[in-house]
Formats: C-alpha cells, sequence, structure tokens
C-alpha cells in the first residue's frame, strides 16, 4: 500500500488520517504522477471538480472560461487529448466534452487533491449525533449511519466492532414478557450486544437475578470467543445449572456469544444515493439494489481494507459488484475491538469533502467506545 497524507486541515486542531491506495501501478503509477506539468495538473484538477458539481462531461471553452486558466481553448483541447491517451480522460462518444477516469481520480486524490474543513455546522451535528445517541451500540450505529448519509448524499455503512476478541464484562438479564428474557452483553470497553431468549418455562424475577449472579460469577472476565467451547465446564455441574435461563446459555451458547457479520453492518442512504444522476441509468441503478440487499459484499468488502482512511475508486474494487463505485472507509476502535464505517457511491464523488467526513465522523466514534 502506497501512504498518502493531505497537507490542509480539515478541523482546527486535527489534520486528516493518512490514506492508503493500492500499490497497482495501472492505478497509482508515480510515474505518471511525476510526469504530469504543471498545466496538466491544473487541467485535470479543473475537470474532476468542474464533473464531480455538474456531473455534465466538461469542454474546453468551459473550463477557459469558468476557471481563468490563462490558456486558449485549443490549448486545452489539445492537452486534454493528451491526457485522454495517457488514460486520465474518457471522452463519451455523446458529448465533445471529457469525464476523468478511475486513473485520473486516483491521480488526483493521491497528488491533487485538497482535503476540505468541514463546516461548523456539520462538525456540531456529528457530535450531538454522537454524544447524544442512547448507550445501546446499536442505536448509536444506526444514527451515524442515519447521519453519514445524509451529510454525504451517498449509501453509509458501519460495520460494527468485533467484540468476539474482547473480554466479557458483565451479562445483565431483564425479564421483558412472561416467558422472555433480554440477554445484555457488556464487553470490555463498553461495546453491547443485546439478544431475546425464549423461555418455555414460569421463571420470576428471582429466577432472573439468581441466573445473572451465577452466569456473571463464571463467565466475567473470559474472553468473549472462548465462551462457547468452555461453558459447559464453566456452568455445569452446579445445582444452580438447573435454572431455565442457565440452561439456555448452556445449550445455544454459540447463538448467544457467537456474531454473524452480516447482522453487525448498519446500512443507510439508499434514497440519498439514489438521488444521484448515475443511477437514472437502468443498469447502475440495478447494481445499487443489489448491492443494498447484499451485506455480504459490505462484511467481504471491509474485510479487504486496512486500517486508517482508504479509498478505492472504480475498477480499483476487487468486486465486480463496486467496479462502477467508489469507497472511502476508515476504521474506528472501541475497547479493544476494530470497527469501520464508510461511504458507497459513483465515482464521480467529492472526494475532498466526503475523506474529512468520514475520518472525523470514526474518530469521535472511536472516542465514544473509549
Amino acid at each position: 500500500m502506497r501512504t498518502w497524507r493531505s497537507a490542509l486541515q480539515y478541523s482546527t486542531t486535527e489534520s486528516v488520517s493518512a490514506i492508503t491506495t493500492p500499490h497497482n501501478s495501472a492505478f497509482a503509477s508515480e510515474e505518471r504522477i511525476s510526469s504530469l506539468s504543471d498545466r496538466e495538473r491544473t487541467i485535470l484538477r479543473s475537470i474532476v471538480h468542474n464533473y464531480i458539481l455538474t456531473a455534465d462531461p466538461v469542454g474546453s471553452r468551459t473550463l477557459s472560461r469558468r476557471y481563468r486558466l490563462s490558456l486558449s481553448p485549443a490549448t486545452i483541447r489539445n492537452t486534454m487529448a493528451d491526457m485522454e491517451e495517457m488514460g486520465l480522460l474518457a471522452h463519451p462518444h455523446t458529448s465533445a466534452g471529457r469525464i476523468p477516469t478511475s486513473l485520473g481520480y486516483r491521480l488526483y486524490v493521491d497528488d491533487l487533491m485538497q482535503v476540505e474543513e468541514l463546516t461548523d455546522s456539520e462538525r456540531r451535528a456529528i457530535e450531538a449525533t454522537i454524544e447524544g445517541s442512547p448507550q445501546a451500540a446499536t442505536d448509536v450505529l444506526d444514527q451515524v449511519t442515519d447521519l453519514l448519509a445524509e451529510v454525504s448524499r451517498m449509501l453509509a455503512f458501519i460495520l460494527a466492532p468485533d467484540i468476539s476478541a474482547g473480554n466479557l464484562d458483565k451479562v445483565e438479564l431483564v425479564k421483558v414478557a412472561t416467558g422472555r428474557v433480554m440477554v445484555v452483553i457488556v464487553v470490555a470497553g463498553g461495546l453491547v450486544r443485546t439478544i431475546m431468549l425464549e423461555i418455555n418455562s414460569p421463571i420470576s424475577d428471582n429466577d432472573v437475578a439468581s441466573a445473572g449472579r451465577y452466569i456473571n460469577s463464571r463467565l466475567a472476565g473470559m474472553r468473549l470467543a472462548d465462551i462457547p467451547a468452555r461453558i459447559t465446564e464453566r456452568l455445569a455441574g452446579d445445582s444452580r445449572a438447573a435454572n431455565a435461563i442457565v440452561r439456555l446459555f448452556l445449550d445455544f451458547p454459540d447463538r448467544i456469544f457467537s456474531l454473524d457479520p452480516r447482522g453487525e453492518v448498519h446500512l443507510g442512504g439508499a434514497r440519498q444515493v439514489l438521488q444521484q444522476p448515475e443511477f437514472g441509468d437502468p443498469e447502475r441503478f440495478k447494481g445499487i439494489i443489489e448491492l443494498i440487499e447484499d451485506r455480504d459484499v459490505i462484511v467481504h468488502l471491509v474485510k479487504e481494507r486496512p486500517e486508517g482512511v482508504a479509498v478505492t475508486i472504480g475498477e480499483e474494487n476487487s468486486r465486480d459488484r463496486l467496479r462502477d463505485f467508489s469507497v472511502i472507509t476508515s476504521t474506528y476502535r472501541s475497547g479493544d475491538a476494530t470497527g469501520t464505517l464508510g461511504i458507497i457511491g459513483p465515482t464521480r464523488m467529492n472526494y475532498s469533502k466526503l475523506v474529512a467526513l468520514v475520518d472525523y465522523t470514526a474518530k469521535l466514534v472511536g472516542e465514544r467506545g473509549r
């Protein structure tokens, strides 16, 4: 992985984290970057900015007039033709203008982009959402996902931290109805998971309290991932194991203590991302809908991401369903566990703003989990 760091701060106190990019020379060639002239860099940056803003192919007269490049349209046109040969620009057959390719975006992100500052109102909205969220981890991540989608106008996702590597702090049992008990699993560092258990026998408040004390006395401090294999030796062989709730822990430890990663993906922003003009194309519309409906793609995507902030663009994404999209992610820590949040959208996205948004949000989510 090649590391890129923005020289521009997105807040008054912190600079954006290092961004990792693919090492594949087809997408991040140092030779191509160094060989671009100042004129080519200026024109590429202007084309990316204009295309992100308008979603329309960019012509030489538009660049000359809007960006005051002090170059004639003919000179700009010739330079654009050269960059098209280099694979940085594409020339849609229905238009005289050019659009950036995945490689063009890559060079922009790696070498030409300056990360925008988040506005005061955007920072306050993120801070208020995270600080004012309820304690339950699921509710926090749902609200943060919705906020990311609303601000970015893209598809937003958060993969909850993998708490299986954490140590069990305590188990809380709450009787919510006849024959139903809510199990709250609290992991060191404050991470919380809840699950509902159905019990086919009468249970009293005293049964619930007794089961909670016994389970905690025998399991607290254990690594969560180790509990299913060792729960019999830890809980069985005692008269208190006859408690109906304790029996459920003994019979279904995998259900209670093991996590299905697909169930830990929080996804939002379908309405926002479908408003992007790219999804007027039926094939692209179908592609984003399939992505929304198949959370396995998100799970596998996250497994392939490095720690920190990462940006992959178009064909850089290894999975076919993501070849028409760009993905910006950042990892965050909650206690001893690591989670990932990010956004997915068309390659025509405001990278300079969205990198700052994802990075800042991840830092605040991580701080909340300390």
